[in-house]
């Protein structure tokens, strides 16, 4: 029974704390306000994904634009190398 009430209380508070992140990373994607959103935007997916399907799929689809964003960067400067040398 305490086992159970402990996990229950474990996830609320991920839950509560996910939903905190995302709001404050709305909240400071804000044009004027400054502050880094987008991350704490994708630490809010991060901590809902195991708890909700919808920020896992939203969580994985930021991991991947980001790694294609790393690509293109990696390959831009491979490309300069070659060109330059």
């Amino acid at each position: 029974m305490i086992r159970t009430t402990g996990y229950f209380l474990w996830c609320l508070c991920r839950i509560l704390c996910g939903f905190a992140l995302l709001g404050l990373g709305i909240f400071l994607s804000i044009p004027g306000i400054p502050g880094p959103g987008i991350v704490f935007i994708v630490l809010g997916f991060g901590v809902l994904s195991p708890h909700f399907y919808w920020a896992h799929r939203a969580h994985m689809y930021t991991k991947q634009l980001w790694q294609e964003i790393l690509d293109r960067r990696k390959n831009a400067a491979a490309k300069r190398e070659t060109d330059n040398g």
